[in-house]
């Protein structure tokens, strides 16, 4: 019996008998030995990535300090990238559907490394926000073009596990960018940092035009057409994808609150010097990374212990943000060892919480071959509410002298898109009009 046509029974949490989605069906051309060639490839794409963002992260002081910014400016000046980021999601993935993984990760990549390149090379605030919005072009299909990988090459049973190591690449891109950066602004200046993620970045573009081959390659088929407005329709009626997408909006505020201003958190709290900001954002990163993998997978397996049944994954991603939502106690700390404990555990869990959920919405929708577009309409709405994290962020620091309204509002938010994800994930989405 397939995949597509198997039932289960009812598990411990109620679910009543029903056929499992076709999205959790097999890879189209199953286990294949250059699928972990493939997904070490999309680690590293994330840990460019997210070592190009802490770029900015941990130059801000000096670069603030060269353009004279004020705290508000600084916010507007980290979310920079993001303007032109969540407004390309949707129609970058449509384009990656369309033309597959290959060329938009070659093109989006080596998109993003000029725009670092060109960052390391600015003269005023007005040219280098022109290449932070030229990062977020680049970056738009970066999370459609994982998460399509991970739908053609990973098993139905390992997709949660490899969806959250693979994240973790975000996690050592930050610990790096920022531990290294720390140290080549203190001896060369903010600069030669952006310059050398950029070579770093095009480097991995030609690799991955050389390596990465789509699933179809070589097979005659009919060309894909776009996502349509009656698809996109259906995907909104489906609570499953609202409870999915409440889970991604809220996570996403405090992963671009904390990659924006963490340094400068830490440098306000500890009163410590960048360099010293910079290692020990390095740790937390590396902590939660470290510690993502372990709770991922222990979670599946104890979540999938009797059968896999797509929808249980819920009860991993509302665990994991329940947990994240211990940012929340960062206010009543203010040494170094409670402080560094607290950001790794929440950031531990937001890994995971991250990883269960990209995870379940790949399992949930039926039409494989619409998944780089269901991600980038997950994308465009969940980073418009990210990109507001660091302005908000501004805007608190400036008035109160302090971060505790910020951390308490994520914490807020984290708890009740767990619960929204419990009561709403149940059934696959179908993205037909009527359905």
């Amino acid at each position: 019996m397939s995949a597509a046509s198997s039932t289960h029974p009812a598990g411990p949490d109620g679910t009543a008998d029903r056929p499992a989605p076709a999205a959790f069906a097999a890879p189209s051309r199953g286990p294949h030995a250059a699928r972990y060639v493939f997904f070490g490839l999309v680690f590293l794409m994330y840990v460019i990535s997210y070592g190009d963002r802490a770029a900015l992260s941990i130059a801000l002081p000096a670069l603030g300090k060269e353009f004279s910014l004020t705290p508000v400016e600084m916010g507007w000046v980290s979310s920079s990238f993001l303007w032109s980021y969540f407004l390309l999601n949707l129609p970058s993935t449509i384009v990656l559907d369309m033309v597959g993984a290959r060329l938009v990760g070659s093109v989006a990549v080596a998109l993003w490394s000029c725009a670092m390149l060109l960052g390391g090379m600015v003269q005023n605030i007005s040219q280098f926000l022109m290449t932070r919005v030229l990062l977020g072009v680049g970056e738009a299909p970066t999370f459609g073009v994982g998460a399509t990988v991970v739908r053609n090459w990973a098993l139905p049973k390992e997709r949660g596990s490899v969806m959250t190591v693979l994240l973790t690449g975000m996690q050592l891109g930050l610990a790096g960018g920022t531990i290294a950066g720390a140290y080549l602004i203190a001896l060369f200046g903010w600069r030669l940092e952006f310059i050398l993620l950029g070579v770093i970045g095009l480097v991995w573009a030609v690799v991955w035009w050389l390596v990465y081959r789509n699933p179809d390659a070589g097979v005659l088929r009919q060309p894909r057409t776009p996502i349509s407005v009656g698809e996109v329709r259906a995907l909104f009626r489906s609570r499953s994808f609202f409870g999915i997408l409440a889970v991604q909006c809220t996570q996403n505020y405090l992963n671009f609150l904390v990659m924006s201003w963490m340094p400068l958190y830490l440098i306000h709290e500890l009163q410590v010097d960048v360099t010293g900001s910079g290692t020990r954002t390095a740790l937390c990163y590396l902590a939660a990374a470290a510690g993502a993998v372990v709770v991922g997978r222990v979670a599946e397996r104890i979540v999938f212990r009797r059968h896999l049944h797509p929808p249980r994954r819920r009860f991993i991603v509302a665990a994991c943000v329940t947990g994240a939502a211990s940012i929340g106690l960062l206010p009543h700390f203010h040494t170094m060892t409670p402080i560094l404990l607290v950001l790794s555990f929440s950031l531990c869990c937001l890994i995971a919480a991250n990883g269960a959920n990209t995870a379940l919405l790949t399992d949930l929708v039926e039409d494989g071959s619409r998944i780089g577009a269901v991600t980038g309409v997950t994308l465009t709405f969940s980073n418009s509410l990210g990109l507001l994290a660091p302005i908000v962020t501004g805007y608190i620091v400036s008035y109160t002298g302090r971060f505790d309204i910020a951390w308490y509002m994520c914490a807020a938010a984290l708890v009740v898109a767990g619960m929204l994800s419990i009561v709403l994930v149940e059934r696959p989405i179908v993205m037909k009009s009527g359905a």
